[in-house]
């Protein structure tokens, strides 16, 4: 169980308690003026805090400031890796959705209009403070969740996203074209988000060897055994978010807890 969970769920699974979604909270502690500045103000900001993490990363300094950076991150935008099954009952649950395109991807490849972020509110406090350049589109869950689950297939990884902890404003469909996974991942600068509460494991008996999986993995976390002719996922790397189950011809992958597999239990 992440520390999340401990602070903001109650011992539960923090992203499915929807007081952290709840527009009494979105109004507290100035997250629609936050919420507003940072998203319209992305495209501007990003690039020079990249080029400042990258200078960071070369210097001795970059060890020390990885744990105040972190820190920082979980007080404001933190996000946590969730599957498919978890996504839809949060969409379902929440007060309204609207799409928009998604500011990361506008800094990463220049395409203005990649439609892979979702707003977990459709609050009009919040959404007239949004740029109209990101082109909001509500949504009814319905077809919110149609869409995840076609951006499931594809392999693209969903994770609900603070806007100042614990409000959860945000659901994000990254893949290696998105700065969180670049910076967290790629990169290695600093935590920005929690793995899920969940692994996947394979059952060897039901593998046929195609490596559907292995291609779908942003992680690397899925391995081939020339020997056995099998796949095996790797605990310690998987980020549980399961988007190599729809490739499985043989539905071979299934997730389990995180906090069942001794290995993984303690890795977020």
């Amino acid at each position: 169980m992440c520390e999340f969970c401990v602070q903001h769920g109650e011992g539960k699974k923090w992203y499915l308690a929807m007081d952290n979604y709840s527009q009494e909270l979105l109004a507290q502690d100035g997250r629609i003026e936050y919420a507003r500045h940072f998203i319209n103000t992305f495209e501007e900001r990003a690039p020079r805090s990249l080029d400042q993490l990258e200078m960071l990363s070369r210097t001795p300094f970059h060890g020390m400031a990885t744990p105040f950076l972190t820190r920082s991150q979980k007080q404001n935008h933190f996000g946590q890796v969730v599957p498919l099954e978890e996504v839809e009952q949060i969409l379902e649950r929440v007060d309204g959705v609207a799409r928009l395109s998604c500011p990361c991807r506008l800094v990463t490849t220049g395409q203005p209009n990649a439609r892979y972020c979702y707003a977990l509110t459709a609050d009009p406090r919040l959404t007239a403070e949004i740029d109209d350049s990101f082109s909001l589109e509500t949504l009814s869950a319905a077809e919110a969740i149609e869409s995840i689950r076609k951006l499931d297939k594809e392999g693209l990884v969903h994770s609900v996203w603070t806007f100042k902890t614990p409000y959860i404003g945000g659901l994000c469909n990254c893949d290696q074209d998105c700065l969180a996974y670049r910076i967290h991942h790629a990169r290695g600068h600093f935590q920005m988000m929690f793995r899920g509460e969940y692994i996947a494991e394979v059952d060897p008996d039901a593998c046929n060897g195609c490596r559907n999986c292995m291609r779908q993995c942003q992680y690397g976390a899925i391995r081939y055994s020339a020997v056995n002719k099998k796949v095996e996922i790797d605990p310690r790397q998987c980020f549980g978010c399961g988007v190599c189950r729809p490739v499985c011809n043989k539905d071979a992958i299934t997730l389990h807890a995180r906090s069942e597999n001794p290995v993984a239990a303690g890795i977020w």
